[in-house]
């Protein structure tokens, strides 16, 4: 993947998974951390229109229930739309048209706020934007370089997490599922601060005269974020390690899987040689794909260990407790 790859926003891995997929699936409701939340709308967001709406729904559910509930979906909606539809061709066939009317106008009274509130209004993913705004990260929220930073340790981590040795267990020694989240969190609000400070010192210092004394403090504050940001980059360089270190694992692990397929399927061929070439070739062709299999798995061994070294290099990367 190259570096023109959008970033996915970055949300605190202590919130919810449910609350947090939704999040990172609609980035377009999402603002900077440093930015104002989205704000509150009145109601909820619902407008006329909505109450218009709410009402013709509701005057169709009024009069079929059991329909409405159908179309709602799930057991209990059709459960309580068809004791509805019981109650109201009840209350029709014993107490006549009138009593029918009055039944279905008090369904009304009771379902419109019901459909009003439920079914309208601001989605769930804004929602959440508002409620755990500084708790996820976007790209608004860096400055260039950092953006490119940001980008590739996200990558690495998604490489890692989406590995077929982590996901066969061979990497079981480590905490990625848990400690890796944490590592692409603790690198975005490193990142994101330093690109927030990065943007005031250079408007502070656009608004000041080039003195002597305010060229030392800018030169001093721009220091303090070269260092801050070389500290994030040795760990974004190490997970990017851990992640080739994974890449190549990878190969030799699909290797291996070819290696086991075949060596399945060659012993009905080792057989077949064995039974009618009875000499030093056939046994040495035997001998040789016994070999090149001990060899794939030597070399699937060496690759996860150095994998496994990778990714206990990097700065905060917890092993699993034995």
């Amino acid at each position: 993947m190259g570096a023109e790859t959008e970033l996915v926003p970055i949300v605190d891995p202590a919130l919810p998974h449910e609350e947090a997929a939704l999040l990172r699936a609609h980035p377009e409701v999402l603002t900077a951390a440093f930015d104002e939340p989205p704000p509150a709308k009145p109601l909820g967001g619902r407008t006329r229109g909505n109450a218009k709406d709410a009402f013709l729904s509701v005057a169709a559910a009024a009069l079929l229930p059991a329909v409405a509930g159908y179309f709602a979906g799930g057991p209990a909606a059709i459960a309580v739309g068809t004791l509805l539809q019981i109650g109201l061709v009840a209350v029709w066939w014993t107490g006549g048209l009138g009593a029918g009317l009055l039944a279905m106008v008090v369904l009304q009274v009771v379902l419109f706020p019901v459909f009003f509130v439920t079914g309208f209004g601001e989605s769930e993913q804004v929602r959440l934007a508002r409620r755990h705004h500084r708790r996820y990260y976007v790209a608004n929220d860096f400055d260039t370089e950092p953006l490119e930073s940001m980008k590739r340790a996200q990558r690495a981590v998604n490489t890692v997490l989406a590995s077929q040795v982590n996901g066969a267990g061979l990497l079981d020694d480590i905490a990625n599922a848990t400690t890796l989240p944490q590592q692409e969190w603790e690198v975005a609000k490193t990142l994101a601060e330093v690109s927030h400070v990065r943007w005031d010192v250079v408007e502070v210092g656009r608004g000041s005269a080039p003195t002597e004394r305010v060229t030392e403090m800018l030169t001093a504050q721009h220091r303090a974020l070269d260092l801050a940001t070389e500290a994030v980059e040795a760990r974004i360089a190490a997970l990017v390690d851990y992640a080739e270190r994974t890449r190549a694992a990878d190969e030799a692990y699909r290797e291996w899987e070819v290696v086991q397929e075949l060596a399945e399927l060659s012993v009905d061929s080792r057989e077949l040689l064995a039974r009618t070439v009875r000499d030093e070739l056939a046994i040495a062709e035997i001998e040789g794909l016994s070999e090149q299999a001990r060899l794939v798995q030597e070399a699937l061994r060496r690759s996860v260990e150095q994998a496994r070294e990778a990714g206990l290099a990097v700065p905060g990367l917890t092993a699993v407790a034995a």
